[in-house]
């Protein structure tokens, strides 16, 4: 057995492991808590949480709390439309050139803040053989598919045969050009990333087929020399590497939080994505950071922080209708060609542009 899979038996799981290091108030309540959305915490992050400290920014990610069963109203079972936009089974079509499949609803360690709590939070069954054959077919009839997202739970969590399994499947779609794996691993559990999965991904990629892996730190304080050493193999084995995750209150709503986690990924050769507006996933409501807020701590980053370490700030919008940028608005039209920008440093000044070649020929 691998060093990982010892790891995952040693998890946190239950009320009575988790009280060896924090006490645990009310339990018959927070057994409802962990009914609703499961409770593991690896080894490596409990490492590296401080549990003297109630504000740590890694136990309020991963201990469960009593406000998880407060829901407002504006909050959704399915926040952002998975399933309005699932033409079969484990398999969301939302934008036309690419998809997410949902190889597994297991997660090393469960995040509180899940916006597919609704499917993780549950031991779901993933998609067996006959689901999967449905996707194949799927995909070959739809050729204008060219990337694939396997996403979950965390698809990492997956054996190294059922990963090479869906590579070989994927691989075999003339369509598909682009793979990616959507993971937490690389933050709370980087003994997954052994060389036997590199070996598996070596296989399965090559100059002009791709194979990324989009992870998810949401802390400086998540990066620790383990999870550098395990990015290190994944972006010298040819893999990109990048980084989303959402804004949360009480973790990184800070643009100086930022600024470092940001700068560290970079640094550690991991592109910073995307920084995700939470979604609006029941119970969830204590982590959100209002969107004017949110806009605020991207404005305070602009110009501070260099170009390739900043993200999108994005939202993702309920019933399936997509992302969007978010951001400040800059600039402002004051009269044809002549425009009014807010410099990063807050001086305003006049764009004026110069009149196209076009349109000094329409007007001769």
């Amino acid at each position: 057995m691998d060093l990982w899979q010892q790891e995952l038996q040693q998890c946190v799981r239950s009320l009575e492991d988790l009280e060896k290091y924090i006490p645990i108030h009310n339990k018959n309540v927070m057994r409802q808590v962990i009914g609703n959305m499961r409770l593991s915490i690896t080894p490596h992050t409990l490492k590296l949480i401080n549990f003297d400290d109630p504000r740590d920014p890694l136990l309020l990610m991963c201990v469960p709390q009593e406000r998880e069963l407060q829901f407002s109203p504006e909050e959704l079972v399915d926040p952002i439309g998975d399933e309005a936009k699932s033409p079969v089974p484990f398999l969301t079509h939302r934008y036309p050139d690419r998809v997410l499949i949902y190889a597994t609803f297991f997660c090393s360690m469960f995040c509180r803040f899940c916006f597919r709590r609704f499917k993780t939070g549950e031991a779901n069954p993933g998609p067996a053989e006959d689901d999967i054959d449905r996707i194949v077919t799927y995909l070959l009839d739809h050729p204008e598919v060219d990337e694939v997202i396997l996403t979950g739970g965390d698809p990492l969590a997956l054996l190294d045969w059922q990963i090479d399994e869906w590579l070989t499947r994927l691989r075999a779609i003339p369509s598909i050009t682009r793979i990616r794996f959507h993971t937490r691993v690389p933050v709370n559990l980087p003994s997954r990333i052994t060389d036997d999965l590199i070996a598996i991904f070596r296989r399965h990629m090559d100059a002009t087929h791709p194979i990324f892996i989009v992870t998810h730190f949401n802390h400086p304080c998540e990066i620790a020399p383990e999870n550098i050493a395990a990015i290190a193999k994944l972006i010298d084995a040819g893999i990109v590497v990048r980084n989303q995750g959402p804004l949360l209150r009480g973790v990184n709503d800070d643009p100086v939080i930022l600024e470092e986690l940001f700068k560290t990924l970079t640094n550690i050769r991991v592109v910073p994505y995307y920084l995700h507006q939470l979604a609006l996933a029941q119970g969830t409501n204590h982590f959100r950071v209002p969107l004017a807020r949110g806009i605020e701590i991207m404005k305070a980053l602009q110009g501070k922080v260099t170009g390739i370490a900043l993200p999108r700030y994005v939202l993702d919008l309920p019933e399936g209708k997509g992302k969007v940028p978010v951001t400040h608005r800059y600039v402002s039209s004051e009269r044809e060609s002549s425009w009014s920008v807010e410099t990063p440093f807050g001086e305003v000044v006049t764009y004026q542009e110069p009149a196209s070649e076009c349109d000094t020929l329409e007007k001769e």
